[in-house]
């Protein structure tokens, strides 16, 4: 497995992967992936959480989508359980890898999810 992996996980409580829309976790836990273990190198609050964007039909650049991708720059894979009509799209054309889980994973079984996603890749 590759040695720099970062990983998004949104959660609203540090514990859960976030049950709703990927844009909507209250933060967004940075995990990188080094000597064989997943470390927390970040915590970033999402001041977008729960945000409506009505704008995104309109001008795609100026809405929610781009905002969260920056909250996120610099992972390579974001984990997730669900994703508004098109967000994955967005952010798989920019480079990130999405990895779905079901509702009420744990943060850190949602890393082996991803750890035996990338060995299997």
């Amino acid at each position: 497995m590759k040695e720099h992996v970062c990983v998004s996980i949104p959660t609203d409580d540090g514990k859960i992967v976030k049950l709703g829309h990927f844009g909507d976790g209250r933060y967004y836990y940075h995990y990188m992936y080094e000597n064989g273990a997943w470390r927390l190198v970040r915590v970033v609050e999402n001041p977008y959480a729960g945000e409506h964007d009505h704008n995104m039909e309109k001008d795609e650049e100026n809405s929610k989508r781009p905002k969260i991708f920056g909250l996120n720059k610099g992972c390579t894979h974001i984990v997730a359980v669900a994703f508004g009509p098109g967000g994955q799209e967005f952010m798989e054309k920019r480079g990130l890898r999405v990895i779905r889980v079901r509702p009420r994973t744990g943060i850190e079984d949602a890393l082996k999810i991803v750890e035996t996603n990338l060995k299997q890749a």
